[in-house]
């Protein structure tokens, strides 16, 4: 009798053990790659200049998403819209200082909603805004946001000689380095060592994981090792043709005084346009920080490979918001035009296609969903984001007819064939100016042909559909 109870404890104990090993393998692990201030500037995306042969390799394995956007062109409101799934407002996500846990504070991030499903948690890096916001939803956190650490004595020393306060206390440094030192010498370096030991922990206890890795590159200052700027000859490089605002457009609508390249960094005039050689620099430092950041997912990437989790593992490469590179005189981003709202977007997942391209629209508000879906996990019912998943199983199926995006009181709604976008006044939410530009003919929105009588219709039609978006969010969130 005793044997008999024996032997069906044994077996019920090893079945349970088998199946929960198994249940745990099948749980999809998630590698979130975000990095900060890239545009669509990739060999993949048809930018043949470019050297970014390990995220040309990872698109030629992923769904590229063409026509993919943010809703906010700013870090911190971007960054905590694609943590919770939720759109920006007036009063909510509007600025660089924006925090999910101070603007939605019961809303549930996508860290947290993985860790309540069983879930290892890990943020490397710049993932939120500021470190500290919604830190406990992390298991584990590493902070890896030092992005200005200057490696060339020239950098250093004109630092301490210039002394000019950025507007954190601290002494600005150039715009752009070039230093001969190992990749691992600067700050992204250090943290894709540090993403791969976190990936060795993981298969060493067989956790799921939802690992995100956030790269400072390519954000300003352009900073990295010597040998990928030699990459980049002048004749590589791509100057803007228009570097006026669009014509026809009004005044408020095209302010844009890059104040971030001005106010924290040296060699920068604090008004009108930089010198001709210091935009060719900041183009080709820029390009350059690409290919360094190319380089280290290409090795965070490879230890995936030669762990065997990628089999298992879901990949999501995204960008916080565009970039500026002398369009309209602009430098940064916060707007709405082109530049500063494309984005890339990378999904590379072992269940649904790989290896193709798409041109249906989406938003990065939809990451939230689409990611949950993945995993088999259920989302909150108060997010704004619609999950792309069909789209990754046939790219050829629509998505989103339109996007919007903001800054502030910029906004934009844009679908294939046009991009509205309207100026309101902050304290009432009346509309003051508006753009209209044709995105079949127009592309680098060059001409603002709102006031032709002939797009009058259409003017009222994108008008109805920016406020129709505009009154939704600015609901409150309702958190049950």
């Amino acid at each position: 009798m005793i044997n008999m109870r024996f032997k069906y404890l044994l077996f019920f104990s090893v079945n349970f053990l088998l199946f929960s090993n198994f249940s745990q393998e099948q749980k999809q692990n998630i590698l979130f790659i975000g990095v900060d201030d890239l545009r669509p500037l990739l060999n993949s995306y048809g930018h043949k200049q470019m050297h970014t042969p390990n995220l040309d390799k990872l698109a030629s394995e992923s769904i590229q998403f063409n026509q993919a956007y943010v809703n906010i062109a700013v870090c911190g409101a971007s960054r905590a819209s694609i943590l919770t799934g939720i759109r920006g407002s007036f009063t909510r996500f509007d600025s660089y200082t924006s925090r999910a846990d101070k603007d939605v504070p019961q809303a549930t991030t996508l860290a947290q909603i993985f860790k309540k499903n069983g879930y290892k948690t890990a943020s490397i890096g710049k993932i939120s805004h500021f470190a500290d916001d919604s830190k406990s939803d992390w298991d584990d956190f590493y902070n890896f946001r030092n992005g200005s650490d200057y490696k060339n004595p020239i950098s250093v020393k004109r630092q301490k000689e210039i002394k000019k306060l950025r507007p954190d206390g601290k002494f600005a440094g150039p715009p752009f380095e070039y230093s001969d030192v190992s990749d691992d010498d600067y700050n992204d370096g250090k943290l894709t060592n540090v993403a791969i030991n976190q990936l060795k922990k993981y298969k060493k206890s067989k956790d799921p994981f939802f690992l995100a890795v956030g790269y400072i590159l390519p954000h300003l200052p352009f900073i990295q090792p010597k040998k990928y700027g030699d990459l980049y000859e002048f004749d590589d490089l791509v100057f803007s043709k228009q570097k006026t605002v669009p014509v026809n457009s009004p005044k408020r609508a095209i302010a844009h005084d890059w104040l971030e390249l001005r106010n924290w960094y040296i060699d920068i005039p604090q008004s009108g346009p930089v010198s001709l050689k210091m935009e060719e620099d900041l183009i080709k430092s820029y390009y350059a920080t690409i290919t360094y950041l190319d380089t280290l997912i290409g090795k965070l990437l490879k230890s995936l490979d030669d762990l065997d989790l990628r089999k298992n593992t879901t990949i999501v490469f995204w960008s916080d918001h565009g970039f500026f590179l002398g369009e309209h005189g602009f430098w940064c981003k916060h707007h709405t035009f082109q530049e500063a709202i494309h984005v890339p977007l990378l999904v590379s997942s072992p269940n649904m296609e790989q290896g193709f391209q798409t041109n249906t629209m989406v938003e990065y508000v939809d990451l939230y969903p689409t990611i949950c879906e993945i995993a088999g996990i259920k989302p909150p019912n108060y997010i704004h984001g619609k999950s792309f998943v069909p789209v990754l199983r046939n790219p050829n199926l629509e998505h989103k007819k339109e996007i919007y995006s903001r800054y502030q009181t910029l906004e934009v709604v844009q679908d294939n064939k046009f991009s509205y976008h309207e100026v309101l006044q902050h304290e009432t939410g009346k509309v003051l100016y508006n753009m209209l530009f044709d995105m079949e003919n127009d592309k680098k929105q060059y001409y603002n042909i709102s006031k032709k009588p002939e797009f009058k219709n259409l003017v009222d039609l994108y008008s109805k559909k920016l406020k129709k978006m505009r009154d939704f969010s600015n609901k409150p969130i309702v958190i049950k």
